[in-house]
């Protein structure tokens, strides 16, 4: 039969509320006290009921990363698993476990969002809606935004410089001399999308090109779809002579559409994609593309939420994450 805490209390002389809380709040037990115990949970092979804990506790150190239906599974995800893995490690080194779900597990038959399992917070990442936030702030349960932003009262937002960059991508091609850049967007959140898309306009303007709507494709970012959006854009006859891509998938998908159109990249086609995923150097001829420090994004939102759940109060505020240019061969 297993040992329970009553066997502990009885073997190193304290009461169980003692042993309870050597367990369940050490910092309130005093250190000879709690190595006392410990020794006689070792010697006894006892385990404390993580139920209990969290019922004493009124916390169960879980957490939940809730992402975008269209960008699960997080594994899969060349943007998104290097986050994940970070907020892993930031939670784990604090003492937290965490749970991955889509944002479709979350909603209820009449539409509304709700925790199903036992959490203490959640990380919204990729795109989410007020409303989501605002049911799940009805349970009382704290929430970071990842690589999103919404104008939401005490909402703590974690993104990078979406428009940063894609001013970075776009003054690159400007600066190697191109004068027609077609736009392949991604349909993402509106906060990454505008941010992006405002990037590329900008430039364009401010070293006096035309916005040229016929060079511009918003597209779901998926390799098939950027192939049939690069190859519209390449069938023109005053086609672009380079390319930039919202994010890395759909750059390599845009990459495919002009090696079967027969042109050479960069001589004929300059492209540049974003995020800096494996897949950029994994490719031929490796992707420029702006990279995005995904491991900062995924700690700083891990440790917001955490001090939140352990009484720091929320408040509103963007971090944005720096991001740099890489150039390699596709320019």
């Amino acid at each position: 039969m297993a040992a329970t805490i009553l066997d502990v209390a009885k073997l190193c002389g304290y009461s169980k509320t003692t042993v309870s809380r050597a367990f369940a709040s050490p910092e309130l037990v005093t250190e000879k006290t709690r190595e006392k115990i410990y020794r006689a949970a070792k010697a006894l092979n006892y385990t404390p009921d993580a139920i209990a804990r969290a019922m004493v506790r009124g916390r169960t150190d879980n957490i939940g990363f809730i992402i975008y239906e269209k960008q699960y599974p997080v594994v899969l995800n060349p943007f998104y698993s290097p986050i994940f893995e970070s907020v892993l490690q930031t939670c784990s080194q604090k003492g937290y476990s965490l749970f991955i779900s889509s944002d479709r597990e979350l909603r209820l038959p009449n539409g509304q969002a709700c925790v199903k399992k036992q959490m203490d917070g959640v990380i919204l990442a990729g795109h989410s809606d007020e409303q989501i936030v605002t049911d799940l702030r009805r349970q009382n349960m704290p929430v970071v935004l990842l690589n999103n932003a919404l104008d939401m009262e005490d909402l703590l937002c974690v993104t990078t410089d979406q428009y940063g960059g894609a001013a970075l991508a776009v003054e690159h091609l400007v600066e190697r001399g191109h004068r027609r850049i077609g736009l392949l967007a991604g349909n993402f959140s509106p906060h990454v999308y505008l941010s992006r898309y405002s990037g590329y306009c900008d430039v364009l303007q401010k070293h006096g090109l035309k916005i040229d709507g016929r060079l511009i494709r918003s597209i779901e970012p998926t390799v098939e779809q950027a192939i049939a959006g690069a190859a519209e854009l390449l069938s023109m006859e005053d086609r672009p002579t380079a390319l930039f891509c919202t994010n890395d998938t759909i750059a390599i998908g845009a990459m495919k559409a002009a090696i079967r159109a027969g042109l050479r990249i960069p001589a004929d086609l300059a492209i540049v994609g974003y995020d800096d995923s494996e897949n950029s150097r994994m490719i031929e001829p490796e992707l420029t593309t702006v990279r995005v420090d995904k491991t900062a994004m995924g700690a700083i939102a891990a440790e917001h939420l955490i001090a939140q759940i352990e009484g720091e109060p929320p408040r509103k505020e963007v971090i944005q994450t720096a991001v740099e240019l890489v150039v390699r061969e596709t320019t």
